[in-house]
């Protein structure tokens, strides 16, 4: 079974149709390049596909449980908090197994608690640490280095970054998410060539699938190769 698969979609705002009788299918880990002129619809195909629109006609099935992860042209981040929490957000459900690793730790010291804490530690570290949670911290800075920040912008709330700088910390962010299927609207348009080579590699490596759209025909060749 495709992750994904779009039916017979057609788009029309009033009277303009924007397109009619697309019909995709994105099978798990594939690597797809979504190309056509300017004006052809590919945002508004996106849209569709992430379910931020809904279609004239036609339909979109995603696999159960499956996740996507969304980088529009111009994502709207608001908020105080900074670059790096709004990275840990992606580990989220990792962070509350550490809180209750601590939980657990404490409750050993406890004879009355001890012999039940001792186990449920033992099973919940054993997923932590398969989960990858001793190295979330580095791959938040391998991350944040990738897509052209450096450490002093760590502690820059997200009311303070520029338009780019959001778009790349949102990319940053979705790419440590590691959702099933992963949508990128433009991604290189803020990174330079150092950071747009970084990516390539990168979602060469990623385990879901990428649906991407972008001008740069050098990052589309390689990354949908």
């Amino acid at each position: 079974m495709s992750l994904l698969t779009t039916n017979n979609l057609s788009k029309f705002y009033g009277p303009d149709e924007i397109f009619s009788g697309i019909s995709v299918e994105v099978p798990h880990k594939a690597r797809i390049a979504l190309v056509g002129p300017n004006g052809a619809g590919k945002t508004t195909l996106l849209n569709l596909i992430v379910g931020l629109d809904s279609p004239t006609e036609g339909s979109v099935a995603l696999a159960k449980n499956a996740q996507i992860g969304f980088l529009p042209q111009r994502p709207e981040m608001v908020g105080n908090h900074t670059l790096w929490e709004e990275q840990l957000h992606a580990f989220d459900a990792l962070r509350q197994m550490e809180t209750e690793l601590h939980r657990l730790g404490d409750a050993l010291a406890d004879p009355t608690q001890h012999d039940q804490a001792l186990i449920a530690y033992g099973v919940l570290q054993e997923k932590f640490e398969h989960a990858g949670g001793y190295t979330y911290d580095t791959r938040i800075r391998m991350v944040l280095q990738g897509v052209g920040f450096t450490e002093k912008d760590y502690d820059t709330p997200l009311s303070k970054l520029s338009g780019g700088q959001k778009t790349r910390a949102l990319l940053g962010r979705l790419l440590l998410e590691a959702p099933d299927l992963l949508v990128l609207d433009e991604p290189t348009n803020h990174l330079d060539i150092e950071a747009v080579e970084w990516l390539e590699n990168f979602l060469s490596d990623v385990p879901g699938a990428v649906l991407a759209v972008s001008h740069d025909r050098y990052f589309m060749d390689a990354f949908a190769k």
